[in-house]
């Protein structure tokens, strides 16, 4: 499939153009004033994603032969919409402890859904548009790409870590997630893993409620594909 580039070119100005105000900050006092005192207000981030939701949505318009290896539901639609249902579950079970006097439990359910929407959004652009839209080239150049995009995406400059250790997180990342991504053909897999990443890392601390909830994630995943296994198994027509 030709790689048509004018569009690849037109969703990443976008994307990165209305990503810029949010990501240096421009926002966060307007955005606290609004959520001052809620689930959200610690979270000024979400804005991020509306970046590669709306540049998808009007590269669409355009680019009308993009491919559609990689779909939101995939080939499994039921078993991928358990699989993005994981965090919002793990993190319902074992809470996430707040400042705000919410109880935990109902806090990590919230904070659960309300990033898996986010993410959500994000990975629209990252995996349904640009990964598609990229189909022709070689997969591990691909996956790279996407993930120095990222990189590029969050304006992080400003220290070493910026420069040297961050442009490896998120071309580690993009592959990673772009694996995925082609493996499953659905971004929802790639949409829990990516709120299992932000809801582990965004606080820098790693506690033990954290640590079960991504156990329960793992052990879910584990559970949910050795299921499918067996019910593609019972369904193979039997060789007479």
């Amino acid at each position: 499939m030709k790689t048509e580039w004018k569009y690849i070119t037109l969703f990443i100005l976008l994307a990165l153009g209305i990503s810029f105000p949010i990501q240096q900050g421009y926002l966060n006092e307007l955005f606290q004033s609004v959520t001052k005192k809620t689930i959200l207000s610690e979270s000024v981030y979400l804005f991020a994603g509306i970046s590669t939701l709306l540049a998808t949505l009007v590269v669409f318009t355009l680019h009308k032969n993009v491919s559609s290896k990689i779909t939101v539901y995939g080939e499994d639609k039921i078993k991928n919409l358990l699989i993005l249902c994981l965090p919002i579950i793990a993190f319902s079970i074992t809470g996430l402890d707040n400042n705000l006097g919410i109880n935990k439990f109902f806090y990590g359910f919230a904070l659960a859904s309300i990033n898996t929407t986010y993410a959500f959004t994000e990975e629209f652009g990252w995996r349904k548009y640009l990964q598609n839209a990229l189909e022709g080239l070689n997969k591990n150049v691909k996956y790279i790409f996407i993930g120095f995009v990222w990189w590029i995406w969050h304006f992080r400059f400003s220290t070493p870590f910026d420069f040297y250790i961050f442009p490896l997180i998120c071309m580690g990342g993009g592959f990673l997630l772009g694996k995925l991504a082609d493996d499953m053909k659905s971004i929802l897999p790639v949409v829990a893993m990516h709120t299992l990443i932000i809801l582990t890392s965004n606080s820098g601390r790693l506690d033990t409620q954290k640590i079960i909830g991504i156990g329960i994630v793992m052990i879910g995943w584990v559970v949910i594909e050795q299921i499918w296994k067996r019910i593609k198994l019972q369904d193979k027509p039997a060789i007479p």
